[in-house]
């Protein structure tokens, strides 16, 4: 070890520390070390400063909060009363500007069935899978399918087709190539889905459910319909 290392590690001589005061109260020791650094006509409001508790809580922010609008959602009722959820009967809507949805919706199938051409979908009842496949058909969204009625109650709604642009509780309203909107009640028909080549018959029943309702509703299956 040199000589410079040796001398850092000594003690301080005496000359030194006797001019150190130093006090085991380290209150005491800030007042004694303030009142001999301050004037004479600041150091007697020093016991009265170090009393004072400064807390942030006091302070106040001065950022202005944004008013909040006093206006409310519109609901349900207000929404149909203003015809937001309307689709107008005569609007320039026709069935080959809705050909690009319904290839989404195609798409979108193929997501959901996990397969890109519907070749691994099950086409008979004994099937494993078949039971799967239904619950994954029903829960599925329909804004964008084909599909045709092709049983009613009603003899007029027979051999309706088109392709579905609002999928609602109780009804279907579709575009057909004859570019007419037209509503389908679920509950009294039977309709067929088109998947390209592919085409599923169910029962209009089995949708009367809402759309975001359906995805997390169990169905039961074995249920015979009247029409």
């Amino acid at each position: 070890m040199t000589e410079t290392n040796q001398s850092i590690c000594l003690t301080l001589p005496k000359s030194i520390t006797k001019q150190i005061s130093t006090c085991e109260n380290s209150e005491q020791y800030i007042i004694n070390f303030l009142q001999n650094a301050l004037p004479s006509t600041d150091s007697r409001a020093i016991a009265d400063e170090l009393r004072k508790s400064l807390l942030l809580i006091k302070h106040k922010s001065k950022r202005s909060k944004k008013e909040r609008c006093p206006g409310k959602l519109l609901s349900s009722r207000k929404r149909m009363q203003l015809g937001l959820r309307k689709i107008n009967y005569n609007s320039n809507m026709k069935y080959t500007d809705l050909l690009p949805l319904n290839q989404l919706w195609l798409n979108y199938m193929q997501q959901v069935f996990g397969t890109k051409y519907f070749t691994n979908i099950p086409r008979d009842p004994t099937d494993p899978n078949w039971e799967s496949m239904n619950q994954q058909l029903v829960k599925a969204d329909f804004h964008g399918a084909k599909i045709s009625v092709i049983g009613s109650k009603c003899p007029g709604l027979i051999g309706l087709s088109g392709i579905v642009i609002q999928d609602t509780k109780n009804t279907f309203k579709i575009c057909g190539k004859d570019n007419i909107i037209r509503t389908i009640p679920k509950d009294v028909v039977i309709m067929n889905i088109y998947l390209n080549d592919i085409t599923f018959e169910f029962f209009g029943k089995d949708l009367s459910v809402r759309p975001t309702e359906r995805t997390i509703k169990k169905f039961k299956w074995g249920r015979v319909y009247e029409l």
